[in-house]
């Protein structure tokens, strides 16, 4: 996670420079490695929660309590349905509408191409 994260700042520092010497959109290695570095956040998220969880196992209080031990006789099996329900609901309203969104925006198609104004050279 932490690797990734060093590689994102580099990379980010990178592309930042190109684009203020309007090089970026010219150079493909570039871009490459910004295409090739699309998963990466997701890998690390994971990376990084697995490390959370996994590093507190089997001592939910290191030395003092057990993980058996904490969970609370207070919350019931319904309370935890309805939880996991309203999170699914809510994820699934959220993954509709992205879809919805990426659809429309997909439909109406790319615009005219234009060259931005610093890049064009008038002679």
């Amino acid at each position: 996670m932490a690797g990734l994260g060093t590689w994102f700042v580099l990379l980010m520092t990178v592309a930042g420079f190109l684009l203020w010497r309007n090089r970026l959109f010219s150079a493909r290695w570039a871009l490459w490695a910004l295409l090739l570095s699309f998963p990466l956040p997701y890998i690390a998220n994971t990376a990084g929660w697995m490390t959370a969880e996994l590093g507190r196992q089997p001592w939910l209080i290191y030395g003092l309590m057990r993980t058996s031990e904490g969970y609370s006789n207070m919350v019931s099996a319904s309370n935890g349905l309805f939880t996991l329900l309203g999170f699914m609901g809510l994820y699934a309203l959220l993954g509709l509408l992205f879809t919805v969104l990426i659809y429309r925006e997909i439909s109406n198609g790319p615009g005219p191409k234009t060259m931005p104004s610093d890049l064009v050279h008038t002679e």
